[in-house]
């Protein structure tokens, strides 16, 4: 299992998520995974952080998906999600890159990011995205990342808040919709008389019958 396939499972585990994205097509080496730690939502308690960093996350994810009409990171357990990865899946490398961003972050905010009026949180972490702007993190069309170790604090806080967000129950139910189109794959091979550049075998089948 390569790192972006451990880092699926990971995501999974720590959202507790019940529905698999449809853009991951899960191996039988992951399978066998998640299927050995079923239980680790229930059985596993985010004890990593300190109060003041716990704070400073939970106040920087709903920073990134706040609450309106809709629910926000709090709701969906986006601080408890990235205090699970970071604790148990980043390597120790990662860990210590995540935790020193969050170090400057909270230096930068005068010790408590939580303590500051929600205006100067908001102004803060878009500074800091701002100086982190020249990252290749933020590359035009670099969409296929699921994990850069090396990316800037604040963009893998972004990344893990979004992903945290959308793999929860609540997440999922008011945001994701299927695509009645199925996906695209331009190097997924056809039959002769297939229409249609698609895994989906219902999509594959209406085209061939319009075609025909």
């Amino acid at each position: 299992m390569n790192r972006r396939e451990f880092i699926q499972c990971a995501a999974l585990l720590s959202a507790g998520a019940s529905v698999v994205p449809k853009s991951w097509s899960l191996n039988p080496e992951q399978s066998e995974f998640l299927a050995a730690r079923g239980a680790y939502i229930d059985d596993h308690t985010a004890t990593f952080f300190t109060t003041v960093d716990r704070g400073a996350i939970t106040v920087a994810s709903e920073q990134i998906i706040p609450r309106t009409d809709s629910p926000g990171a709090i709701d969906a357990g986006v601080p408890r999600f990235i205090e699970l990865m970071v604790s148990d899946w980043l390597t120790s490398a990662e860990r210590m890159h995540f935790m020193a961003g969050l170090a400057q972050c909270q230096l930068r905010a005068g010790g408590d990011l939580a303590e500051l009026a929600k205006a100067d949180q908001l102004t803060l972490l878009q500074k800091i995205e701002d100086e982190a702007g020249g990252a290749a993190w933020f590359d035009f069309a670099n969409t296929l990342r699921l994990w850069d170790p090396s990316a800037p604090f604040i963009c893998q806080l972004k990344e893990l808040t979004v992903l945290g967000f959308m793999l929860s129950k609540l997440g999922s139910l008011e945001f994701l919709r299927a695509n009645p189109m199925g996906r695209f794959d331009g190097d997924f091979p056809l039959a002769e008389n297939d229409g249609a550049y698609t895994r989906d075998r219902l999509i594959r089948y209406l085209a061939r019958e319009a075609a025909e």
